[in-house]
């Protein structure tokens, strides 16, 4: 792990990305997307990863960074594909976009397995992982998302934290003040619209965009006075 302050993020020679959610009226953020690009490897394509929508928005995400001056892609398929073709895929990638979508479970549980461990070694090859909104979200420790209403493990890139970049819900809130209490080490970083958070290989912490960033901290990060 590289750590920073309080951050302590997966180690690559990549740079980790946790961006906000896509606005259904304004599409992607040009601001955050524009610095992801200059960020990934000019050799490497861009893979999308659409399990939290569909192949469509995959396809309109695509033609959308070849409008910004971004390299070419192509979609990847987590939920389908073998793990031949996932390796094959994702080895090559320069960025690696975790794409946002409405399907929670299906881009957590198609995670697992042969695709996390892929663009693990991607990013510690260099490429740039880009989570968006829920592809953000699941790269924390905690994941306060799904089907239940308890918070549960997420994948750890960013060690300690739960990172929330919906529309602040009470039964969200809920669940990062029930973390809070039961586990002293964590935190919440909440990411808002136009804004991301970048973490570099050599310990670099950016705040792009709006800077819309806030942490809400576990009882462990509280000072004597």
């Amino acid at each position: 792990m590289t750590r920073s302050s309080m951050f302590e993020w997966q180690q690559g020679a990549g740079w980790l990305i946790l961006g906000p959610r896509s606005d259904t009226q304004t599409g992607p953020s040009d601001a955050i997307d524009s610095r992801v690009l200059t960020r990934g490897a000019a050799d490497g394509p861009l893979v999308y990863i659409w399990a939290a929508n569909d192949l469509e928005s995959a396809d309109q995400y695509l033609d959308y960074v070849q409008e910004l001056g971004g390299q070419a892609g192509y979609p990847v398929d987590i939920v389908s594909d073998d793990d031949e073709t996932l390796t094959e895929q994702l080895a090559e990638a320069g960025v690696i976009v975790i794409g946002d979508g409405p399907h929670t479970d299906r881009l957590f549980n198609s995670l697992h397995g042969a695709a996390i461990r892929d663009i693990q070694l991607a990013f510690e090859q260099g490429a740039v992982v880009y989570g968006a909104g829920l592809g953000a979200e699941v790269l924390g420790q905690w994941f306060l998302h799904g089907s239940d209403s308890m918070p549960r493990k997420g994948f750890g890139w960013l060690a300690n934290a739960a990172i929330l970049t919906d529309d602040g819900s009470q039964a969200m809130k809920e669940q990062l003040q029930r973390l809070l209490l039961e586990e002293p080490t964590a935190f919440g970083l909440g990411i808002g619209a136009n804004s991301a958070l970048a973490f570099g290989p050599d310990g670099q912490v950016e705040a792009w965009g709006d800077r819309h960033i806030a942490i809400s901290l576990g009882k462990a990060y509280a000072t004597d006075e």
